[in-house]
């Protein structure tokens, strides 16, 4: 960050002012930087699990995975690891019914050569069967 950077030549609330930055911010930042991610160890076995199986398994597949290996951890805390990792699962991908199943049958001839006009009713019946 530029305020770590410059911290040595200027002084702090100087920085702070000219960067328009709260000073509560800055803190922030600090300590969350300092503080130590208590899931850490969960993160590495997270994605070993998730890579050993060709990246099909989502959040409840690896909570189960680790409940079995005797690891409590909820699902929540999984499921944000995960999408802290940007971890993407790779979805099967659905066909769609398709009911063909050989050759396609020659066109009908035309038999009524597209000539509807009757002289009189019930002279000529059509139908479409498609």
């Amino acid at each position: 960050m530029i305020v770590d950077a410059l911290k040595g030549k200027y002084s702090l609330p100087l920085l702070l002012k000219r960067l328009k930055l709260p000073k509560s911010s800055y803190y922030y930042r600090e300590t969350s930087l300092k503080k130590q991610d208590k899931y850490s160890g969960i993160r590495k076995r997270i994605s070993a699990l998730f890579n050993e199986n060709s990246g099909r398994y989502g959040y409840r597949r690896i909570h189960a995975l680790l409940s079995r290996e005797g690891t409590v951890i909820s699902e929540k805390v999984v499921r944000r690891i995960i999408a802290e990792e940007e971890i993407v699962v790779r979805v099967k991908s659905r066909r769609n019914y398709n009911s063909f199943q050989g050759q396609i049958s020659l066109s009908v001839p035309n038999a009524g050569n597209r000539d509807f006009h009757a002289g009189k009713p019930n002279e000529k019946w059509l139908t479409d069967i498609t």
